[in-house]
């Protein structure tokens, strides 16, 4: 097999006059002002990752039939929150760049688009706790349609103090690429180790065990150059429980998020929401909505 490695960058934009301006910048939007200490953590690693900024945002949301207007001092307010999110968020000795502000809108959706553009974010980093729509919808569907860079949403019941291991489960899906640079990214900050899961039904056949032995080698070329990293396949009748039990051995899961086929997943459910809701360490998912980033790129 021939895959070449990928590095996760921010999305890249057509500049006028047909050149391309990377969008180095994370922004996290804050629907009440608040934020898990941990989401804060893991932008500002990302941003550091590639030299760039990590900006609060709070968003205001004023819907149809209301005033879009605000009033100076009450916007100051929300910038002032996001500040303090920052602060508290944060060790005072941090050096990534940092920025706190407010935007008001008609949806949490437009503001997070209005925003990824006015700071140039490649990435935008979504705190699970935030609300779902009536129907369920995670706010990372929300956005999905509206965002032009690639999303990470953190979550899970448990967090580490610390983050000095990482899982990456990987498969075929067009997020699982990503998810590995995401943990790379992430590694390479905080100075963690990564280990490389894929797990393969028990009594497979050797086509599919061949395909498991491809998924991790390609996983592990794409790390490139960083060598902290162990590979492992993994015998198993149901993915998803491995993986919650797996957890337990580190500080944080850091997976590709499930294809957008939302009527399947709302039926049968997905290995990534049965993961979130269930393991024990932090939980990272990554995906790129408008490109579709197979790890092993056309080869399934």
């Amino acid at each position: 097999m021939n895959v070449s490695p990928t590095p996760w960058t921010p999305s890249l934009l057509y500049a006028e006059g047909g050149g391309k301006a990377t969008r180095r910048n994370v922004v996290v939007p804050l629907s009440d002002g608040t934020a898990d200490e941990r989401t804060v953590e893991l932008a500002a690693s990302l941003a550091a990752a590639r030299d760039g900024e990590v900006i609060l945002v709070s968003a205001v949301v004023r819907p149809s039939g209301t005033p879009l207007d605000l009033t100076d001092e009450l916007l100051d307010e929300h910038r002032m929150a996001a500040r303090q999110v920052l602060r508290t968020s944060l060790d005072s000795e941090t050096e990534v760049r940092t920025r706190g502000t407010a935007r008001a809108g008609r949806t949490f959706s437009a503001i997070v688009k209005e925003a990824s553009e006015d700071f140039s974010a490649g990435v935008i980093v979504l705190d699970e706790s935030e609300p779902a729509t009536p129907f369920g919808r995670p706010v990372s569907a929300r956005v999905a349609g509206n965002a032009d860079g690639d999303i990470v949403t953190v979550g899970g019941k448990h967090a580490s103090s610390t983050l000095s291991s990482i899982l990456v489960p990987v498969a075929g899906g067009p997020h699982s690429g990503l998810a590995v640079d995401a943990a790379r990214s992430i590694a390479e900050v905080r100075g963690a180790w990564i280990e490389l899961l894929h797990v393969v039904e028990e009594g497979a056949e050797d086509r599919e065990r061949d395909d498991a032995e491809e998924y991790v080698a390609a996983a592990r070329e794409r790390l490139g150059e960083f060598d902290d990293v162990d590979t492992w396949v993994l015998e198993a009748d149901d993915t998803a429980d491995v993986i919650v039990e797996q957890s337990r051995y580190y500080d944080a899961t850091v997976m590709g998020a499930p294809q957008k086929n939302r009527l399947r997943e709302f039926v049968f459910g997905s290995t990534t929401d049965d993961v979130r809701s269930e393991a024990h360490n932090t939980v990272v998912t990554v995906e790129r909505p408008h490109e579709r980033d197979s790890l092993l790129g056309g080869w399934l």
